[in-house]
């Protein structure tokens, strides 16, 4: 799964948490999940994170993952679920090894 498909599912969890109309079309990367972005609460967070565990198949380690600023951005998670999940993990840096 490729960076643009990670996110693009992100975003459609993000939209089933909050509803459509919480999530701009520009969303992006870089968006911030709470304050200044997608303003997301703790339990919309938790929500988020559950939906995540379920749909990647993975277990979130509260004292690593959830700490600091893995849930900052849609890209930080992005990179969470990406170490979490070891075919993610090896599809995204299979271009390097190659190189």
């Amino acid at each position: 799964m490729d960076n643009t498909t990670l996110l693009d599912g992100l975003r459609a969890i993000v939209t089933r948490v909050v509803g459509a109309a919480r999530v701009p079309a520009d969303v992006g990367a870089d968006t911030r999940l709470s304050d200044g972005g997608l303003w997301l609460d703790s339990m919309d967070l938790l929500q988020v994170v559950l939906a995540c565990e379920a749909r990647f198949g993975i277990t979130f380690k509260p004292a690593e993952d959830l700490i600091g600023n893995g849930l900052e951005t849609l890209g930080t998670l992005a990179d969470v679920i990406r170490r979490r999940h070891a075919s993610l993990s090896r599809a995204t840096s299979a271009p390097d090894a190659s190189s």
